[in-house]
């Protein structure tokens, strides 16, 4: 007996198509943000800002999302929710190979007292600034109910880029102030993650936390294993390092934990390991970079969208705190720096908002796809944006 054959479902098929074109553009994008051409770009000072903060990759999202053709949304990306996971845990593994432990005692004590004051402000004056917006917009008056959101947005005004390709001819008598510069903002990106995971994660289930640990030093032991005691191929470091960052966030999936955190536990260990492949590993994992930025902003732009008018309120909150608070406290705390014309005008770069903050809001839309979590996600996108120019236009002032 022949029987007809089962009708196609459609609506299938359109989403597995959309979820490939999602990921084929990340990696198209990824690949192409670490070609020569895009190298050469990048030494242009406007091109250095568009690319190296991977806004172009975010305009790519707003074309093919569903504020542009609708060839892509939303439910596309959040199908991809497994190799989002990957990718913050390869973001949080970057972000700790800069805790080298010979590194962090370098670090002068005028720079840490500028990082921790600069953190320690921002963190306050976003988190009540995004606390003030949101109960606002909400109508709500029990602030248990935003402050998750609040956090966020005062993780994502904590520090700044350590790209300064844009700024170029500010300090070209001053590379002290460049290398202070570019360290602070990695330190403050170290803060701004902690800060971020931390604001996403449930503290008072501590087993979590011990769990997460363990996974870390088993992942970290089981990784010098491979690498440590023999030269291996640069394919073999990456497989071995994509399997072991799958465990780590496989691992926070299940136990209910963002993938940031672990993974940076992981780089932390990893970085003050032995072992020449290790240190191969960090090249490439460092020299991945703008890859992972293009990914995560082309995201972010096929997520925006759906949203009121308040996360133009938060950004322009956002805004206006990092162009008064920031350079005010870079001018009070380490005022031994900017004895002269030219370095003092360094001073724009840390205007300019650090990447993470875009990575950190995706992770909270990927977690929790809400109103709330994409108009934040939206304010820490034109934030960026805007903070994006104001040091191209800092060459006006006197």
């Amino acid at each position: 007996m022949i029987t007809e054959p089962a009708p196609v479902d459609l609506d299938s098929v359109g989403r597995a198509i959309a979820v490939m074109i999602v990921a084929t553009a990340a990696l198209l994008l990824a690949f192409l943000s670490v070609t020569r051409p895009a190298a050469r770009l990048a030494r242009r000072p406007l091109a250095s800002a568009l690319l190296g903060g991977g806004w172009l990759a975010l305009l790519a999202g707003l074309l093919l999302g569903p504020g542009g053709f609708e060839l892509l949304r939303p439910g596309s990306v959040l199908e991809l929710r497994p190799l989002t996971q990957l990718g913050l845990a390869w973001i949080g593994f970057l972000v700790g190979l800069q805790l080298k432990r010979s590194l962090v005692t370098a670090v002068p004590p005028l720079l840490w007292r500028w990082v921790l004051v600069d953190a320690a402000a921002s963190l306050l004056v976003g988190t009540l600034l995004g606390g003030a917006v949101l109960m606002w917009a909400s109508g709500a008056r029990d602030w248990t109910a935003t402050w998750p959101c609040a956090a966020l947005a005062g993780a994502a005004t904590i520090g700044w880029s350590g790209e300064l390709r844009s700024l170029r001819g500010f300090d070209a008598s001053s590379p002290h102030v460049a290398a202070m510069v570019r360290a602070g903002a990695g330190l403050c990106t170290v803060v701004a993650l902690v800060m971020g995971g931390l604001a996403t994660t449930d503290l008072t289930e501590s087993k979590w936390i011990v769990a997460t640990i363990a996974v870390v030093i088993a992942a970290a032991v089981s990784l010098r294993a491979a690498l440590g005691g023999r030269v291996v191929a640069d394919g073999g470091i990456i497989l071995a390092l994509l399997a072991t960052l799958s465990l780590v966030a496989g691992a926070a999936a299940a136990i209910v934990t963002g993938p940031l955190l672990g993974a940076f536990l992981l780089g932390m260990v990893v970085t003050n390991m032995p072992g020449g492949s290790m240190r191969r590993m960090e090249r490439l994992v460092m020299e991945s970079e703008p890859a992972v930025a293009a990914i995560f902003f082309l995201l972010a732009g096929v997520l925006l969208g759906g949203v009121g008018d308040w996360p133009w309120v938060l950004a322009l909150a956002m805004v206006g705190g990092r162009l008064v608070l920031k350079p005010w406290i870079a001018s009070r705390v380490p005022a031994t720096l900017w004895r002269d014309a030219a370095s003092s005008r360094m001073q724009a770069a840390v205007v300019r908002q650090a990447p993470i903050a875009v990575a950190l809001a995706v992770a909270a839309v990927m977690s929790r796809y809400a109103e709330t979590e994409r108009g934040v996600l939206l304010a820490v996108v034109i934030t960026g944006m805007a903070s994006t120019v104001m040091p191209l236009l800092w060459r006006g002032r006197t």
